[in-house]
């Protein structure tokens, strides 16, 4: 993966972090939460999706993705499931507006990373290697501040 991938990876991940990352605009995404579209990608992406294979990929805690999870129920975005031979474990799967939501939000986030694409082209591969490591270095710092807030 070039370096402008890569720093546009993190950045994405520092945006998700704050928050500031909104899908304003985006009339199919209105009524869903930042988190809630997050886990619906996550959904859509993950083979046998359950709570513990959201939360490690969110990097959220299994009982945040259980709330989370039982909106999109609610909402009829996403719906559960069980394997035959395994009565114990509840997977996830998109539902029709589940996969609506999907398909929307992996259009605006090729819509986004072909404009960051754009703007990290105007850096050379050493400007390129000093900001990936300063947003990888502002990443870590949150996903430790993130940690610690859960651990207390």
């Amino acid at each position: 993966m070039n370096q402008a991938l890569k720093i546009l990876d993190i950045f994405i991940k520092i945006q998700e972090q704050l928050d500031v990352f909104q899908h304003k605009g985006e009339d199919l995404l209105d009524e869903i939460s930042l988190a809630e579209v997050h886990c619906i990608d996550c959904i859509g992406m993950i083979d046998h999706p359950n709570v513990t294979k959201i939360s490690e990929k969110m990097s959220l805690t299994r009982g945040g993705i259980s709330k989370i999870s039982k909106k999109l129920l609610g909402k009829g975005l996403i719906e559960s499931y069980q394997e035959p031979d395994n009565n114990k474990e509840i997977y996830f799967r998109l539902t029709e507006g589940g996969q609506s939501v999907y398909g929307e939000h992996k259009k605006l986030h090729s819509k986004v990373r072909q404009e960051w694409l754009s703007f990290f082209a105007h850096y050379s591969d050493d400007e390129q290697a000093a900001i990936l490591r300063f947003f990888t270095d502002i990443n870590d710092f949150f996903v430790s501040k993130s940690t610690d807030k859960i651990e207390k």
